[in-house]
């Protein structure tokens, strides 16, 4: 499957799966997540790692020949095998028996008339947009269409490199410079100023507010010395290169990065692709010279190979004027522009045969298999592209409907839930793809392929089409609900991807009208031929990846695994249930009354403890959030249970509700927006969820079910065993897994009540029983339960909803979370890691944290001291010492336990280590003797007000549940932060940072080479 997926997997599950509130939708219950590395290239694809033979067998051990034996006088004749069930011919497709995509109607999208798209005489193309969403705001975006692909022969990793450098000096903008006038007016890097380089196209983002009258020519000003004015000095580029070495270190040598770049090799094998290496290589990386970098950026970044994209609250007009005005003196190039790469889908030069093969990396915990179709990338820009690849996601939600029917009845012997998606790996090459776990990963890849072969065989079902045509239909309907306040940056992204390949940037309504019209053209029969199609053209690519080579099934074993395939019938369709339960009898709530935090808020209070409160959100044009929270939480269980809860609630989730079986439950939230997870943290347990405004009794109706009536079934108690598997094999080998686990053990002072990696014991003695006891320890009933519903959607509405399903809730005892935690330790204590020096992990973490009450004035003067902190920290161990890729910090408190934590993280390479780590120390010693400059807080108060700026329904929904620990007068809410911001002082954040970053007390990892 797609590397990236599967690497933004196991980032989940090390950002999240090792903290004491995993489960947790907000801030108030759990330990603080580590800072992740921003993700600066879309997908980074570098050197091949050293080959795996795919063929090798383990080496035979030394055995003792047998003792010659006398023969029998007669051997028995071997039994025959019995022969296989013959499996009849396939179905009949009519028409579409000898089925190949038709000629495409080459008709082109129309294009939305609210967007203004132009091109000025020097050959700039250029798209604008008004738009009030999320108002005072404005997106813009250079693409620029050349990415790796065109990096040259020795030079691997060129446009990668030539991206970073752009943030290092043009002609108005000196070195580091460009990021502190950005700061200035609140700009910071990472959502607000970033770039990516792709297989394709290298794109540069900048967000920003417009309460700075400056704001505007400036970000104008910035967009046009990227297009037509880097320095790109040779001291400029040394700087920049142990950066640039970090992160290849980082993102490709790494364990998942070079399993990443394997399968990529892979994927790319006969493609225009093959041999790209978007993040270079070590030796690239490191001989690449300010020559080669100002070559390809005159050949590549020209006015007629690029486009400027503006998208926000200000007129078309006035954002004509300014291109025209920061634009319009670009030379034209005097040549023609440089020929790319053909990307027709049909130049593809598809394997012929299977593909089957191994990769293994000592780091790399999870034993799993990759499975793969090629398939064409249709044009993205016609009528007819937009029909094929329309239909070949339809082909992947019916797979996937197929697929989970046959893993629930029993078929198939992977251990994980299957998936089946359609997916780019790069504009001119698309892919089907899964990955999957289980103790018999052969016969799973033999399973998963027979079921994947019964659909091209036996037919796609009437039944599994209308599912699937339900679900994209609910999606479809949902997009022109929500219109209204589509965001700036949504129709950025798309008016860059038309620019690049003619992606579809017509309006929601016309867009919404043509794909409904679209899905009545298709017919099981047609979409079972051109599964047969894609099956017969694109054989299956099959690797199997692991720790090590005897883990895993071998090239040979798995080519054994793909010729025994044989197609098997779809299983019995269950019967459909048209609601989940009786709609309850409402009960009157006991009190109710207006919430001052926000305006036209309302709280209902139930006799079964339960409360239900709402605000109003025009934020999203029909849509709701909610979460639901009660305090507790696994403190009140025993010890250990903390490994094990986030296994039972995941069984719970997966296993149907009330009477609806899980395929049951699918095939009915295939008609709605609703999805609603359950969660039990370490202070809290609870649910979160989301729903269309149409479909909140849906939600409610889950809620509802999930507390009255759980289940598990043995196939998801199956699945979580693996699940527990695979972050036990994470917390043996993962460097970054081992290094957090050791961390928090530190910070918990090896307390068995802060454990969260199950034992093999545990996993062994896990059954259906015991998980579903221990989600019904605590999500069986309700005391405290608060209810936080945000969105758009009208009072009346909720209050029904609230006394049918919350105030009818059974009511439990009473009772609260326990603090088990032992406090923050005294003194310094320094972990150390070992790491392979070649394994891209070594880097370092420091932990502080201290006790201090929880308001809205700590709450600001602990945002502007993180931003404080997190600017000295790139300007200084990033851009100055020039050999970390990632470093920064987080600050952020419990507010369950009145506690904040900081963490401060960095990679590099191991020699670098130390320099790196004296240098935080420092500044944090001149802040915690100087405070922050003046100018220093004035940019930190401008990018925390930027930040505050943009309002989401989750930003809301948090202030809510707060007053669960806080009184309302020290809830936190957007409009009280914004106007405490301007009463933030140097002395406040210097006393701040004095009393979190106590140099005296902290935990120390450091991941190094032995």
């Amino acid at each position: 499957m797609k590397p990236a997926l599967w690497r933004q997997l196991l980032t989940v599950l090390f950002v999240t799966a090792l903290l004491a509130a995993a489960c947790a939708p907000d801030e108030h219950d759990g330990v603080s997540e580590p800072e992740a590395a921003d993700d600066e290239t879309a997908e980074v694809h570098t050197d091949e790692p050293d080959a795996v033979d795919a063929d090798a067998e383990p080496e035979a051990t030394d055995e003792p020949e047998p003792a010659d034996e006398p023969e029998p006088a007669e051997e028995p004749a071997d039994e025959p095998e019995p022969a296989p069930e013959p499996i009849g011919d396939p179905v009949d497709l009519g028409e579409f028996n000898d089925y190949e995509p038709a000629d495409l109607d080459p008709s082109l999208l129309p294009v939305d008339p609210d967007a203004v798209i132009g091109q000025l005489p020097n050959g700039l193309t250029y798209y604008l947009r008004s738009n009030d969403s999320p108002g005072d705001a404005v997106v813009m975006h250079l693409a620029v269409n050349a990415g790796g692909v065109l990096d040259p022969e020795g030079a691997e990793g060129a446009a990668h490199f030539l991206e970073h450098m752009l943030f290092n000096g043009t002609e108005m903008f000196s070195e580091n410079e460009l990021d502190q006038v950005l700061r200035d007016i609140g700009t910071d890097f990472g959502h607000d100023l970033n770039a990516f380089t792709s297989p394709d196209e290298t794109v540069y983002i900048l967000d920003f507010q417009l309460d700075d009258p400056e704001a505007l020519d400036l970000a104008f000003t910035v967009l046009a010395e990227w297009a037509s004015a880097a320095t790109i000095l040779p001291a400029d580029v040394e700087q920049e290169r142990g950066i640039i070495l970090d992160e290849y270190r980082l993102r490709d040598e790494s364990a998942s990065g070079r399993i990443s770049n394997f399968l990529n090799a892979i994927y790319y094998e006969g493609t225009v692709y093959e041999g790209m290496e978007i993040g270079g290589t070590e030796e690239s990386n490191s001989s690449i010279t300010a020559e080669v970098l100002r070559d390809f950026y005159d050949t590549w970044y020209r006015p007629d190979n690029m486009a400027v994209v503006v998208v926000g609250d200000l007129p078309v007009s006035q954002m004509q004027e300014l291109v025209v005005e920061h634009f319009g003196d670009l030379p034209a190039p005097a040549d023609a522009l440089p020929a790319q790469p053909d990307r027709n889908p049909f130049t593809v030069q598809f394997v012929t045969e299977p593909v089957t093969d191994v990769v293994t990396h000592p780091d790399h915990g999870p034993i799993y298999i990759s499975l793969d179709w090629q398939l064409p990338a249709w044009p993205t820009d016609t009528r007819g592209g937009e029909r094929l690849l329309l239909m070949e996601n339809l082909i992947a939600q019916m797979l996937d409907i197929r697929l989970d029917a046959a893993h629930r009845a029993g078929l198939m012997a992977q251990a994980t839930e299957p998936h089946f998606s359609a997916f780019a790996a790069a504009r001119g090459l698309r892919l089907y793809g899964t990955n999957y776990q289980g103790s018999d990963l052969v016969q799973a890849t033999t399973d998963y392929l027979s079921v994947v072969e019964g659909a091209a065989h036996y037919g796609f079902t009437q039944h599994e089409l209308e599912q699937a045509v339900s679900a994209i239909r609910t999606s479809l309907d949902f997009q022109l609900q929500s219109d209204e306040t589509r965001q700036d940056d949504d129709y950025a992204i798309g008016y860059v991807q038309h620019f690049l390949s003619g992606s579809d940037i017509s309006s929601t309504a016309e867009r919404v009208a043509r794909l409904e019209g679209l899905l009545d053209t298709y017919s099981i029969e047609e979409l079972t031929a051109h599964l047969r199609w894609v099956l017969d053209i694109a054989p299956p690519l099959v690797v199997s990846i692991g720790p090590d080579p005897s883990a895993v099934p071998t090239a040979d074993e798995l080519l054994s695994a793909v010729e025994a395939a044989r197609p098997i019938a779809p299983p019995e369709a269950e019967e459909a249930v048209d609601v989940l339960m009786e709609t309850p009898s409402p009960v009157a709530p006991v009190t109710e009354a207006e919430v001052d935090l926000f305006d036209d808020a309302y709280e209902w209070q139930f006799a079964n403890g339960a409360r239900v409160v709402f605000a109003p959100s025009d934020i999203a044009a029909g849509e709701v959030n909610v979460v639901a929270e009660s305090l507790g939480g696994w403190s009140t269980l025993t010890e250990g249970d903390s490994a094990l809860v986030r296994h039972a609630v995941g069984a719970v989730a997966s296993s149907g509700a009330g009477d609806a079986s899980a395929t049951q439950l699918d095939e009915y939230l295939a008609t709605t927006t609703a999805r609603v997870s359950p969660y039990i943290a370490e202070f809290s347990e609870g649910f979160s969820g989301a729903a269309g405004s149409d479909d909140l009794e849906a939600l409610f109706t889950l809620m509802h079910l999930y507390v009255t009536e759980p289940r598990i079934t043995d196939v998801a108690v199956a699945e979580q065993v693996q699940a527990m598997q695979t972050r036990l094999a994470n917390a043996e080998t993962f460097p970054l897994w081992i290094s957090e686990l050791e961390l928090l053990d530190a910070l918990y002072g090896g307390s068995p009540w802060h454990k969260f990696i199950a034992s093999q014991a545990q996993i062994d003695a896990v059954t259906t029983d015991s998980l579903l006891g221990l989600y019904q320890a605590r999500l069986s009933d309700v005391d405290d339960l608060v209810v936080a519903v945000v969105g758009d959607i009208d009072r009346g509405t909720v209050a029904d909803l609230a006394a049918r399903y919350i105030g009818t809730l059974p009511a439990g005892e009473s009772d609260t979370f326990i603090n088990h935690r032992p406090g923050f330790p005294q003194g310094v204590e320094r972990l150390t890691i070992a790491v392979d020096a070649d394994a891209g992990a070594a880097g370092f973490n420091v932990m502080f944290g201290a006790e201090a009450p929880i308001s809205v004035q700590t709450t600001v003067i602990a945002d502007v001291a993180a931003a404080v902190v997190n600017d000295l920290l790139v300007g200084r161990v990033r851009e100055e010492l020039g050999d970390t890729y990632s470093v920064g910090a987080s600050v952020s408190p419990n507010t369950a336990v009145d506690t904040w934590e900081a963490r401060i993280s960095s990679t590099g390479p191991s020699e670098g280590l130390d320099v790196g780590h004296a240098e935080v120390l420092q500044i944090l010693t001149e802040l915690i003797a100087d405070g922050p400059t003046e100018r220093d807080l004035a940019q930190a108060i401008a990018v925390v007000r930027d930040n505050y700026a943009f309002e989401t329904n989750s930003v809301l929904i948090n202030p809510l549940l707060s007053r669960h620990y806080l009184d309302d007068a020290d809830v936190a809410t957007p409009a009280r932060r914004r106007a405490a911001l301007d009463d933030v002082t140097a002395a406040d954040v210097q006393q701040f940072i004095a009393l979190l970053f106590n140099l005296d007390n902290r935990i120390e990892a450091f991941r190094t080479a032995e």
